[in-house]
């Protein structure tokens, strides 16, 4: 879908008739307006000011615009918002940082281009919003991801406050495989265990697709975005620390002089998120 046909689909929802049909609409200087039952007046100028948006196209008198019974202009948004677009076309007015993320909607809706730009470039929630969505891009799974969080912090809700979500990276390096003593030179020690991280098992070993992201500032973030949703978390980095001696050395009284396989400590790390309810 290009442009035109995106605008004519929206102008269609705002009960705008977009007929090729249609003669030139004449407008008056002064436009009453009611949007979704909030009522404005404002200037013709003030509305065709920024001549990208879809305020200035419905305005241009190429399209017909339904009015109401008391002869106001009628179009069919939520209004509670519409007096920050209109005080931008206005004065270049910002709204207020609690109204931000609202009027960020509505400027996209009108395809308003010069306040999306500023609120941007100036509003903390917006800004935040645009971090949250560029690092979504970086990782295309990961709202399965944190879904599959919250689902095994619900499974494990049990009637204590506390629940724990155990998160591992998949192709972490683990102690695993044939391990020589650095002490005994004969003495080889398989190595296959279950990384254990504050006595828990791994609940979800993720798997990172990029290299833009680590597992430390995707936990970060997943933490944050889960405050953000109302949950009360706090997160804790573990290493599991399995280790193992040489049985070889510690027969022959060697304990002291190398029978632990230093520094033969696995190293995989766990992030373990607490859930409190």
């Amino acid at each position: 879908m290009n442009k035109n046909e995106h605008f004519e689909e929206r102008l269609k929802k705002l009960c705008i008739n977009t007929s090729k049909s249609i003669t030139s609409t004449q407008f008056p200087n002064v436009i009453n307006l009611n949007v979704g039952g909030y009522l404005f007046t404002t200037s013709l100028s003030t509305l065709t000011k920024y001549e990208e948006s879809m305020l200035a196209v419905m305005f241009s008198g190429r399209h017909e615009i339904v009015k109401d019974e008391n002869e106001r202009y009628f179009i069919d948004r939520d209004g509670k918002f519409f007096r920050h677009i209109l005080n931008f076309c206005r004065s270049n007015d910002l709204p207020p940082e609690d109204a931000a993320l609202d009027v960020l909607k509505e400027a996209e809706f009108f395809c308003m281009s010069s306040l999306i730009e500023k609120l941007e470039a100036a509003a903390p929630k917006v800004i935040s919003l645009r971090r949250r969505e560029y690092f979504r891009q970086l990782i295309p799974d990961y709202e399965q991801i944190k879904n599959n969080i919250i689902q095994k912090a619900t499974e494990k809700k049990t009637c204590f406050e506390e629940s724990k979500v155990v998160i591992t990276q998949s192709d972490h390096p683990k102690l695993k495989g044939q391990i020589p003593c650095y002490n005994c030179t004969r003495e080889f020690v398989s190595v296959n265990h279950t990384c254990a991280f504050e006595g828990l098992p791994s609940d979800l070993a993720i798997s990172l697709k990029t290299v833009e992201i680590d597992i430390d500032k995707l936990i970060a973030f997943t933490v944050d975005e889960l405050s953000h949703d109302g949950f009360k978390v706090a997160v804790t980095k573990v290493i599991c620390k399995f280790s193992l001696r040489c049985q070889g050395c510690t027969l022959s009284g060697l304990y002291t002089a190398g029978g632990i396989l230093a520094p033969r400590e696995c190293t995989n790390v766990a992030h373990v998120i607490r859930f409190h309810w």
